[in-house]
């Protein structure tokens, strides 16, 4: 009976993609050095034994540095992070030193690399000879990730995407640092049929939104009534500023929220839209 408890507990398991908090999060960035392992791919492999310091400058101060944004998005932490979580990942990444005029900074390579994709509810792309060019959408096998992980890769993107679990995003939430997006989030608990339900609601909630659509207008025209402090939207996207004046950019997600950021640039498929007046939207991130 026990033993059912235990693989109870382990089946329920929450995952995060390592995502920055875009908006508050220092940025970093290093000279471009074709010699050095920070140009290489990291993919699971070791590294410390080659590893070097390097220099990195930062290109954004903005407020939070305790997960400073990389420009090739090679995860970063500061010294106070690693001194947290080293104990409990030492056997999961590598701390990679690096030199900055102001801060302790270490890059982080993530060694464990596990073969933990759902391939029955995960909807891929292909190449056309059928090798693997992505996921349109990435569901996890809980079983194959042990119950005691904190930060890992998976086999087929271990050279671009990070994910952590629960365990770690209590560690560095009860720590209150700063600079990592926890919303994107991936739950063993979610059957197939709370995602068809979920998918439902958003097409619902989409439907809702072409419903009470108004008059239409161009981009160009939609961006000069945000600025006028007007929000507006196009299907699953919306447009606005805060109540400081930045501009927002939306995107309706799955569970019928909409996620915020403040883009760069402009999407180019934005341009062809039409968009609506809508009412504002509270604006979290």
């Amino acid at each position: 009976m026990g033993e059912i408890k235990q693989m109870k507990r382990r089946l329920k398991m929450r995952v995060y993609e390592w995502n920055y908090n875009y908006s508050k999060s220092m940025v970093i960035t290093s000279d471009n050095d074709e010699n050095h392992p920070i140009t290489d791919s990291f993919d699971g492999e070791a590294k410390l034994d080659l590893w070097t310091p390097i220099k990195v400058r930062t290109v954004s101060k903005k407020s939070y540095r305790d997960f400073p944004v990389f420009l090739s998005s090679k995860p970063v932490i500061s010294a106070r992070v690693k001194e947290v979580i080293e104990p409990f990942v030492k056997d999961e990444v590598e701390f990679l030193p690096l030199l900055h005029d102001e801060l302790d900074l270490y890059m982080i390579n993530v060694t464990k690399v596990l073969d933990c994709v759902d391939w029955k509810r995960s909807d891929i792309r292909t190449y056309e000879d059928g090798s693997l060019a992505g996921f349109n959408k990435l569901v996890f096998d809980f079983t194959k990730i042990p119950a005691e992980t904190y930060i890992f890769k998976f086999v087929e993107r271990a050279s671009t995407l990070v994910y952590v679990t629960e365990a770690f995003k209590d560690l560095i939430e009860s720590h209150k640092f700063k600079g990592l997006d926890f919303s994107v989030v991936f739950d063993s608990e979610f059957t197939e049929e709370k995602e068809q339900e979920q998918k439902r609601n958003y097409e619902m909630a989409l439907e809702e939104i072409e419903r009470k659509k108004g008059v239409e207008f161009t981009y160009e025209e939609a961006r000069e009534r945000v600025d006028k402090g007007q929000a507006v939207a196009s299907g699953k996207w919306r447009m606005q500023l805060d109540e400081k004046g930045r501009f927002w950019l939306g995107e309706l997600t799955l569970d019928s929220t909409y996620q915020w950021i403040m883009p760069v640039y402009t999407p180019p498929i934005l341009l062809s839209y039409l968009w609506h007046e809508v009412e504002k939207s509270e604006i979290k991130f």
